[in-house]
Formats: structure tokens, C-alpha cells, sequence
């Protein structure tokens, strides 16, 4: 048996309840945008709605009203990555003012994020990498009244301390090595 080809993340697909309250909370919130909605099955079968926010792909996620009232999600967490802090905490001001509740902005040390719930209960983090590695799980909260540059600088006094720290690069490059 051969290798695998090298494999990038494509699209994830959700089940839901309310394809139009989540819909409006993925575009509104989110700022995804619907490429496509029909009915699968010849229009026979479960509404599909495609969104994206990448131009490069057709969707990065589809919703399929497949999920019944009062069943569980099955989704741990969907996240979504930025380019850097003042974005984390672009995106936790616009969760706050859209009245979502449960909010948490957690300094992971190899990442900076903040974590809420969409309308059924799927988890969404959005975080930024930092070029630092110390060993998960790592979960402190992050006082977003402090300013970025003392967040970035505490997460980093945080990581040198920690005895499982190295620089994210190092830690790459034995990634790659352990796995070839």
C-alpha cells in the first residue's frame, strides 16, 4: 500500500435543525456568503446551502437540514483561523455586540482564540497561531482589557516558562522529520 498524496482541508458539512436561523447567523455573524441552496435528491431529498468566504472555493461549508429537533450535534468544534490578534479580537467584539452569550477568549500558548457557540450549539473558535509550542491541552483566559501587545507579550513570558516550550519552527521540522 502506498502513501497518501499530500491532502489540504477542503469543506466540512454540518447537520441541522434550522437551516435559516443558522444561515443568518453564519452570514451575518460570520460574514460567510451563499454560494449555492437547493434541495439534494433531485428536489426530492434534505435543503443544501453552500457558504463560503473564500473566492478560491465554491464552499467552505454546507449545511444540510438533516438534523432533528432535540438530537445532539456531533461537532467538538469548528475553528477558523486569522491572521493575527487584533483579528481575534475583531471577531470577539463582533460576538459580543450580536448578544451571543458564553463567550471565552483562551491563550492555548500556540494559539490566541476566542470560543462561542452558533444557534444549535456548534462550537466555533477563531484564533491566530503564535511561533511558539508548548504541550496541549494549555488553557488560560485572556483579559481582553489588557492590549494586544500585553496579551501577545504575556502568552509569550508563558511559553518560555514552560518547560515544554520550543519555537513553533523547531517543532515543524521535527513533525516533519517523525513523520517521514
Amino acid at each position: 500500500m502506498g502513501n497518501l498524496p499530500e491532502m489540504s482541508f477542503g469543506h466540512l458539512g454540518i447537520d441541522v435543525i434550522n437551516v435559516d436561523k443558522m444561515v443568518t447567523f453564519y452570514t451575518d455573524v460570520l460574514g460567510f456568503k451563499v454560494t449555492d441552496r437547493g434541495r439534494a435528491g433531485g428536489g426530492k431529498g434534505p435543503e443544501l446551502v453552500f457558504l463560503s468566504r473564500n473566492p478560491e472555493e465554491h464552499h467552505q461549508i454546507v449545511m444540510a437540514a438533516t438534523r432533528s429537533n432535540g438530537e445532539r450535534t456531533t461537532i467538538n468544534q469548528i475553528s477558523f483561523r486569522v491572521n493575527n490578534l487584533s483579528e481575534v479580537r475583531q471577531a470577539y467584539n463582533k460576538v459580543v455586540e450580536s448578544g451571543i452569550k458564553g463567550i471565552e477568549p483562551v491563550d492555548h500558548g500556540s494559539a490566541l482564540s476566542v470560543y462561542f457557540s452558533d444557534p444549535e450549539g456548534n462550537r466555533i473558535e477563531v484564533y491566530m497561531a503564535t511561533p511558539w509550542y508548548i504541550a496541549q491541552p494549555h488553557r488560560e483566559l485572556i483579559d481582553f482589557n489588557k492590549s494586544d501587545e500585553e496579551v501577545l507579550k504575556a502568552c509569550e513570558q508563558k511559553c518560555y516558562a514552560d518547560p515544554t516550550y520550543q519555537p513553533m519552527e523547531e517543532w515543524k521540522k521535527e513533525f516533519v522529520a517523525s513523520n517521514s
